[in-house]
């Protein structure tokens, strides 16, 4: 199943493949993933980033990822309804969401993380604004302190990649977690118990 769905987006099926998938803007990282993934080509020469989205900083990032010959993939935008598959068939999922403008631009939460959480697929996640409620550290994924370090990130890839066991537990963790807390039965449960609380 797993190989099917890489092969329906023309991914190789032995990959160890890292999926990004959001809007192409310079507050989520791209760049950041990019530089992380050539740092590890040598090392790991099944890797491959894959990065789904589009925007204004498409360019740039194409140009950055053939500089570093990077091992990445642009698959452009991808259907809503195709989404599920594409978390599902990654080892890793990353968006590496940083702070610009003093703090004034950061992430909101982050919704791309919960996604892959619900297809048991753990996050490396840059630490800006609500990513961190968005990713338990240690638990459903690995929060990437300083967001723009590339060896960080590549640190936190490796650690995922060598480790199945690991990724599994979090996989697993993540999955429990968006369907507790934040289905749309754990959303009203909180909902109800907040307004217990004011009762």
């Amino acid at each position: 199943e797993r190989a099917a769905a890489r092969s329906r987006f023309g991914l190789p099926a032995h990959a160890e493949l890292i999926v990004s998938i959001s809007r192409l803007v310079p507050r989520k990282g791209f760049d950041t993933a990019i530089r992380a993934a050539a740092i590890l080509r040598q090392s790991r020469p099944n890797l491959l980033l894959a990065i789904s989205g589009g925007g204004r900083d498409e360019q740039r990032l194409r140009r950055l990822a053939n500089e570093l010959n990077a091992p990445v993939r642009f698959l452009g935008r991808v259907d809503n309804d195709d989404l599920p598959a594409l978390y599902g068939c990654a080892d890793v999922y990353t968006m590496l969401c940083r702070n610009r403008w003093g703090g004034l631009e950061q992430e909101g939460f982050g919704i791309v993380f919960l996604e892959a959480a619900a297809c048991a697929v753990p996050q490396v996640a840059g630490d800006s604004g609500g990513a961190e409620d968005a990713v338990v550290d240690g638990v459903t994924g690995v929060m990437i302190r300083h967001p723009d370090d590339a060896r960080d990130a590549a640190r936190a890839f490796e650690r995922l990649l060598d480790d199945p066991d690991l990724r599994g537990a979090m996989g697993a963790a993540g999955r429990q977690r968006a369907v507790e807390e934040f289905s749309y039965d754990g959303l009203a449960k909180r909902l109800g118990a907040s307004l217990g609380a004011l009762a």
